[in-house]
């Protein structure tokens, strides 16, 4: 199979790369010229192309592209609008959208988020892009299928910064972490799990026309809840301060509605906490 992989310098992007090339499918990466490609270089049936409109548009004509991927992802909680997150989130890959619909390929999956539309610019720009994707659907009979991810972590490249890795870090060094009252609810999903999901669904025939598909383990829990649970697991000696952090206004619980796995037959790797042993007892060994 050949898939176009946007965003694969990422965090995300860069293990859906190597998952797919070690299926021994061939990706066709869309990198900057100033992108970093450590994380690709060493991969069979993978070859890098300029994000360049116009290589963009000459491989989609030339190759029998399958699938394109995109795993772009611009995430500023105070952007504005404009700038940044507008061009990685709408407008790049629309045009590859664009291009993809004028060469015939027939499945488009884009990386969005669980989170309500309108919670910040970052869901607010995926929203978009979605919609975009089922009115292209409609007009232009492209499958078109947007993830709507649940927070994520394990795997490789993990960014530090992430929540759920900084807390695993400064658990591991019995660090105090300042928290909110951790009473917002959240679903949870292992990378592992995730591609998987893409693997099953690129090799069934689910995606037909435009369809919404939330990714995550099917369950809820308390960020109380799952820090204290790391803390345990890890045997911490770490200090949760619930209630440090002021909470922010309109913070939402998030559950995905996994009933879809089954049309794929999928079925989960991780639960939602076996996921996240996994993760804390790697680090703390």
């Amino acid at each position: 199979m050949k898939i176009m992989l946007l965003g694969a310098t990422g965090y995300l992007g860069g293990n859906i790369a190597r998952f797919l090339s070690e299926e021994g499918n061939e990706v066709i990466c869309v990198v900057r010229r100033t992108s970093d490609i450590s994380r690709l270089k060493g991969l069979e049936n993978i070859r890098l192309i300029s994000k360049d409109p116009g290589q963009i548009e000459l491989t989609l004509g030339q190759d029998c592209v399958d699938w394109v991927i995109n795993g772009v992802c611009t995430y500023m909680p105070n952007a504005s609008l404009y700038g940044d997150m507008l061009e990685s989130n709408v407008i790049f890959p629309l045009s590859v959208l664009n291009l993809a619909i004028k060469y015939q390929v027939k499945n488009f999956i884009t990386m969005g988020t669980g989170l309500p539309e309108n919670f910040n610019v970052y869901s607010f720009t995926k929203s978009k892009f979605s919609d975009f994707g089922r009115f292209l659907s409609e007009k232009d009979g492209i499958n078109f299928g947007d993830f709507r991810l649940e927070m994520f972590y394990g795997g490789l490249y993990e960014p530090e910064a992430r929540f759920l890795n900084s807390c695993r870090k400064k658990l591991a060094e019995n660090q105090s972490i300042l928290l909110t009252y951790g009473r917002q609810k959240r679903d949870i999903i292992h990378v592992e799990d995730i591609l998987g999901i893409i693997s099953a669904l690129i090799h069934s025939e689910y995606l037909r026309g435009y369809r919404v598909l939330p990714v995550g383990s099917g369950e809820q829990h308390s960020i109380r809840e799952i820090t204290t649970y790391m803390k345990r697991v890890m045997g911490s000696s770490s200090l949760l301060q619930f209630g440090a952090v002021p909470e922010r206004g309109g913070e939402p619980d998030t559950l995905a509605d996994i009933s879809w796995y089954k049309e794929i037959d999928y079925q989960m790797k991780y639960s939602f906490f076996e996921g996240l042993e996994k993760v804390c007892t790697k680090l703390n060994n």
